[in-house]
């Protein structure tokens, strides 16, 4: 094995930016063949992070929940030029824009135009600040009451990229009403039991056995003016509180899972590989639909997935990432040598308007070099 010195120094220049904990882990072919681990899942009692703690791994959900719509379509239960109206009761759409027009390509991609609930003023705090009810779990269709007959469509179906955790939402509801079973449950058979994910469970919908890494976010101003901190989340330092109380259950198919990094490298793979879908639907993963408008997003969203075209270095990457309270994520294979890099890290920037947060530059200018240099070694 390739040395490893540059890589640990990179997770401690991590922590020594802020960062509470950090799990890292690198794969090729669907094996890790590094992982390491630097701060603390619980600051107060200085608990240091472990290779299987979970992590909140936020909308990189979102490729779960796509590649389980992509099996319906082969199985033939679903078509991708259908609307969520053709599957869902008019009552769980009703008052959604567009929910009656977009096609379920449209949704699996962001080009839908409908609305997101995740930046509404009135869920932001409820959901993320200082109005949250602690202990709630919210109900599957509870977000959606956000956006229902008072907000507009962002766009027409397909002029427009726009990024909207309610498409998820819409697909996790049409899951099980195409099953008859629930989104966890089908989440579970077809793709984290198969893989052997053994890490990965959605919060507040399923025990989690020693649960996950404790959270903190960036308390900012703009977070305080925009979400209010929640009177149950103690400052730990300035700017930063801990969100532990919180859970993740409006996230749902929009962003609840959690997961080990080690598990997100073979999930990785599962989705780079193409060995859960047909050879048709593989390619439908990784096919680009240009918006009519074009594309002024840093990366081309497919259906469920992403690249970027300069990602590190003039290099292309394939991937996903994920911001909830409290936590960030990213997984991401960069071509052409096909290595996979997975980061977890309990502390979320979301709502806190950091525009260079510490999270993404510790993951461009401290991991990525390192992780380049250690992948030329390897061979």
């Amino acid at each position: 094995m390739a040395n490893d010195q540059g890589l640990q120094k990179a997770l401690v220049q991590g922590i020594t930016m802020g960062l509470p904990g950090l799990s890292v882990a690198l794969g090729v072919n669907g094996e890790t063949v590094w992982t390491s681990t630097a701060g603390y899942s619980d600051i107060s009692r200085q608990v240091p992070v472990k290779p299987e703690d979970r992590f909140a791994i936020g909308s990189i959900t979102k490729t779960f929940v796509a590649q389980i719509i992509l099996q319906l379509v082969d199985e033939g239960v679903l078509d991708l030029t259908r609307t969520p109206a053709d599957y869902l009761d008019a009552a769980v759409i009703a008052g959604i824009a567009n929910a009656d027009k977009a096609t379920l390509r449209q949704l699996l991609n962001h080009q839908s135009g409908i609305p997101t609930w995740e930046f509404q003023p009135a869920w932001i705090r409820k959901g993320r600040g200082d109005e949250m009810t602690l202990g709630k779990v919210w109900g599957k269709t509870e977000t959606l009451d956000y956006i229902r007959d008072s907000v507009p469509a962002d766009h027409e179906p397909g002029q427009r990229y726009a990024y909207s955790n309610t498409n998820y939402t819409l697909l996790g509801l049409i899951v099980e009403a195409m099953t008859g079973n629930d989104a966890l449950a089908e989440t579970r058979r077809r793709m984290i039991e198969p893989l052997g994910l053994t890490n990965t469970f959605l919060d507040s919908f399923e025990p989690i056995p020693g649960g996950y890494a404790n959270h903190y976010h960036y308390a900012t101003p703009e977070f305080v003016e925009t979400a209010g901190v929640h009177r149950g989340f103690p400052e730990i330092r300035p700017y930063l509180v801990e969100s532990t109380a919180a859970n993740l259950s409006p996230e749902w198919m929009a962003g609840g899972l959690v997961a080990s990094a080690r598990d997100l490298v073979r999930w990785a793979q599962a989705i780079r590989s193409g060995e859960l879908l047909s050879p048709e639907m593989k390619r439908e993963t990784f096919t680009y639909y240009p918006p009519r408008e074009g594309d002024k997003a840093q990366a081309e969203y497919r259906q469920g997935i992403a690249k970027s075209n300069h990602f590190y270095d003039g290099r292309a990457a394939w991937g996903h990432s994920g911001g909830t309270l409290g936590f960030t994520a990213m997984m991401h294979w960069i071509e052409p040598d096909e290595y996979t890099v997975v980061v977890l890290t309990n502390v979320g920037g979301m709502h806190s308007g950091l525009v260079a947060s510490p999270v993404g530059l510790f993951y461009r200018y401290a991991l990525m070099p390192a992780v380049e240099q250690f992948m030329r070694e390897q061979g």
